[in-house]
């Protein structure tokens, strides 16, 4: 139906991609009377062009027309537009007429397009036209006092011989409504270029008098009347302003525009643009247009009356209304220089610009990660301490194999009747002293503890070794689930975007007939669950990126800029070699058996069970020696008193002890071998026995375990490896079926269902597509994690000799990779 409709405007002309909502408002023109009037005659026809002044704004609708208008007349018509008839105001009244009427008397133009709201205000209140003049645009058409009729196809237009006019009405009311959601003022500027109130002398009534609707009270507003620069805007802005409504700056050149947003976010004030996408985008805060796509659609409208008068049409009966492309935009750079913070709702709601924060200070790699979390875990900390305190149990293990040397003193008083009748063994009074040495000389148990220690000692820091790598595999995988959420949450916005976009050619389509509303309200539905998913995609995001700065012992909400990697980066040892062999389905099962003997030789499970082993043997040799091996010591004493702290009573000493001896000593050496402990020992000796069998059972279990994950792990990464190219491909056929599907819903041929099933094909693809690399990345990180080293860690020289290894391991197994069967 729309095609033939189309058809019907220009005929045999060439379909273009226009917007749903641009392709209504071209649509809502009236069909070509099927006899029209003459046909202009010009051979070729010149088209004029008169613009305002030098704004940017204008040169870019310029550039959309000029090429529309051009396709769509060819081949019937031959239009053309010199250079030479392009004349351009100096954004005032008397500059726009002068050039008006340079274009209208000049015998070689065959048509003038006035492109900007000045120079089509004075072409339409000139008069009688000797000449159709089509323009581009009127802010209001009433209260610019513009032509303005209802035509016979019920539609507004000039209704004045010669004259077309565009116009898009803005919503004042609902802008500042909206506006005032996300920054809460309480008094407005609208900031008008200095031309514009002297095209429409009642506008700032108007406006006044829209913003009482707000509410009973009414906003306060103002209404500044500024020059033609930057500076001078920004001088006439008023003291008490809390919020600028920048409604048509069009005639700044780009430099004088951006130096205008400068000033406005140096003020703090935030800004509402009344153009929208592309001043968002360079710097004011907010807009509620995406006026990229209206400019094109706008060139594209000035083209179709162009071709439409050619053929004859009447331009004083051409459709005036312009349905603006409306969509919320907000700079997220500016609100966070304002100190703006939107709600979810506006968050989910508008396109967001500029959406990362400043740079950070901190970049973080796959490969800084993996090495910062060595440096900085709590965990990999803990476990370091744990291992210092080990290395002190050793040594009190081996403590035992040096001299005891032993220092003891005592003091006492005793009555007298003790003292008598010990017999001279105590005396009343006693200060005494006495240092004695031991050493051992030979123990098994003692030297078997000692070497028991280093082997548990040893276990201790393979546990540390395995809790590294699980450190570097837990940052490494938490690094590219930042990275993946990342992907999946601007996967989401598109979604968003496309739900946005599908609503309003819902919202085309029932304008003409052919949906209904409950087609809008299925459409408003799938827009609100979109932007449910936006929000838990981006909180998903930032949970992601908390696990990270927890693994990296950095505060959980220090924001940081991460670098994009791919498989190539992140190969295990050997790099290129490993990507080679994984890719390839033919050598996949060489590779696991290479990286299973690597595993085997590294992982430190095993390394940590062997000592666990080395222990346990030592454990039952000494059971089994215990009878045969006694203890040997040897001891030595010296004891003394201070003088005058106590005496003996010489009658009561034995008879050849000089009582006037104050020092004893002791020398001696000691053995002792248990024979029968009521049967422990020989319990002990069967349970070291037992326990070592078990160590050993355990250790070829946990070595099938290894080489288990290993091979799992080797064969999870080839499929992944190859799960991308197809995931890949299954999203660009998803993306291309969707665009058939959507470009059928804007025409009528499909369902809204078709088009809701071609979207989610397409979010599920895409997100299939960037899991893809991701899954894939992470099954390297698995195999590395398997075969215990960890390319981050490698020096140049140790990944060449595994690559080379690889190679020859391969080779031996009888298989070039470049063979094929």
């Amino acid at each position: 139906m729309i095609r033939a409709i189309r058809e019907r405007v220009a005929p045999r002309q060439p379909t273009a991609v226009v917007g749903a909502l641009g392709l209504l408002a071209v649509l809502a023109a009236p069909s070509a009377p099927s006899a029209p009037a003459a046909q202009t005659v010009c051979d070729p026809c010149v088209v004029g062009v008169v613009l305002d002044g030098p704004g940017t704004w204008l040169a870019e609708l310029l550039a959309a027309f000029e090429p529309s208008v051009v396709e769509l007349t060819a081949p019937r018509f031959e239009v053309v537009l010199p250079a030479a008839k392009r004349r351009t105001g100096d954004s005032t009244p008397a500059g726009v007429r002068r050039a008006i009427e340079a274009s209208l008397a000049d015998p070689d133009v065959d048509i003038v397009v006035t492109a900007g709201p000045l120079a089509t205000h004075w072409a339409a209140r000139r008069g009688a036209l000797p000449k159709p003049v089509v323009g581009a645009f009127v802010v209001n058409p009433m209260l610019q006092e513009m032509p303005l009729v209802m035509s016979s196809a019920g539609e507004r237009a000039s209704g004045m011989p010669n004259l077309s006019y565009v116009t898009a009405s803005n919503d004042f009311p609902e802008d500042v409504r909206r506006f005032r959601e996300v920054v809460g003022f309480e008094r407005l500027t609208f900031l008008v270029g200095a031309p514009l109130p002297g095209a429409a002398p009642g506008l700032e009534a108007a406006l006044r008098s829209g913003l009482m609707q707000l509410d009973q009270e009414g906003v306060p507003i103002d209404v500044v009347r500024a020059g033609a620069s930057a500076d001078e805007m920004l001088a006439a802005l008023p003291p008490a302003a809390e919020a600028v409504y920048v409604l048509a700056p069009l005639q700044l050149p780009r430099g004088d525009f951006d130096r205008l947003v400068r000033g406005l976010n140096e003020r703090r004030l935030p800004a509402f643009s009344f153009l929208g996408r592309s001043d968002v985008d360079r710097g004011l805060l907010m807009g509620f247009y995406n006026d990229d796509s209206d400019v094109r659609r706008l060139g594209r409208r000035l083209a179709l009356h162009v071709l439409r008068i050619l053929r004859g049409e009447d331009a004083g009966e051409l459709p005036i209304d312009f349905q603006r492309d409306r969509r919320m935009t907000l700079n997220m750079a500016t609100a966070r220089t304002l100190g703006v913070r939107p709600g979810w709702r506006i968050l989910t709601e508008a396109e967001l610009l500029h959406t990362s924060p400043p740079v950070s200070r901190r970049r973080l790699s796959l490969t800084a990660a993996a090495r910062e979390a060595v440096q900085a875990n709590l965990d990999l900390a803990a476990e370091d301490r744990g291992v210092a305190a080990g290395r002190q149990l050793v040594r009190e293990a081996r403590s035992r194999h040096r001299p005891r040397v032993f220092l003891e003193g005592v003091a006492q008083q005793i009555d007298e009747d003790r003292a008598a009748a010990s017999f001279g063994n105590l005396p009343s009074r006693l200060v005494a002293g006495s240092i004695g040495v031991s050493q051992l000389v030979y123990s098994d148990a003692v030297r078997a503890k000692a070497e028991i220690a280093e082997h548990r000692h040893a276990t201790r820091e393979q546990s540390r070794a395995e809790r590294r790598l699980d450190i570097v595999h837990a940052a490494a995988v938490a690094f590219l689930d930042v990275l993946r959420a990342t992907v999946f949450e601007r996967i989401q916005q598109e979604n968003l975007a496309a739900t946005r976009s599908n609503l309003e050619s819902a919202e085309a389509r029932r304008r003409i007939g052919v949906a209904g509303a409950s087609e809008i309200v299925r459409w408003e539905n799938e827009l609100a669950t979109n932007r449910r998913a936006v929000l838990e995609a981006g909180a998903s995001r930032r949970v992601a990126a908390i696990a990270l700065n927890r693994l990296l012992h950095r505060p959980l909400e220090e924001p940081f800029e991460t670098v994009e990697v791919n498989p190539q980066d992140i190969g295990l040892l050997g790099g290129a070699a490993f990507e080679q062999y994984v890719g390839d389905p033919f050598v996949l099962g060489f590779l696991g058996d290479f990286l299973a003997r690597d595993a085997v030789r590294h992982a430190p499970e095993l390394r940590q069970l062997d000592a666990a082993i080395a222990a346990q043997e030592r454990t039952a040799l000494a059971a089994r020696r215990v009878r045969r091996t006694p203890e040997i010591v040897a001891h030595g004493e010296l004891t003394g008193r201070l003088p005058g702290a106590g005496a003996f009573d010489p009658n009561l000493l034995p008879v050849g002890l000089d009582p006037q001896n104050r020092f004893h000593w002791t020398v001696g050496v000691s053995a002792s071998l248990p024979l029968f402990e009521g049967g422990a020992l020989g319990a002990a000796r069967a349970r070291a026995a037992r326990e070592l069998e078990e160590l050993r059972l355990r250790r070829r279990a946990a070595a099938e375990r290894v080489e288990q994950r290993l091979r799992s792990a080797v064969h999870f990464a080839g499929a992944s490896f190859a799960g991308i190219e197809l995931a890949k491909d299954a999203a660009d056929a998803a993306r291309r079926n969707l665009a058939l599907i959507a470009d059928a819903y804007e025409e009528g041929g499909v369902s809204i269902l078709d088009l809701l099933d071609a979207q989610h094909a397409a979010l599920v693809a895409n997100a299939a597509a960037a899991n893809a690399v991701y899954d894939h990345l992470i099954d390297v990180m698995d195999v590395q994690r398997a075969v215990g080293r960890f390319g981050f860690f490698a020096e140049a020289a140790d990944s060449a000799a595994f690559a080379a290894r690889l190679r020859a391991f391969v080779a031996a197994a009888g298989h070039d990779p470049r063979d094929r069967p």
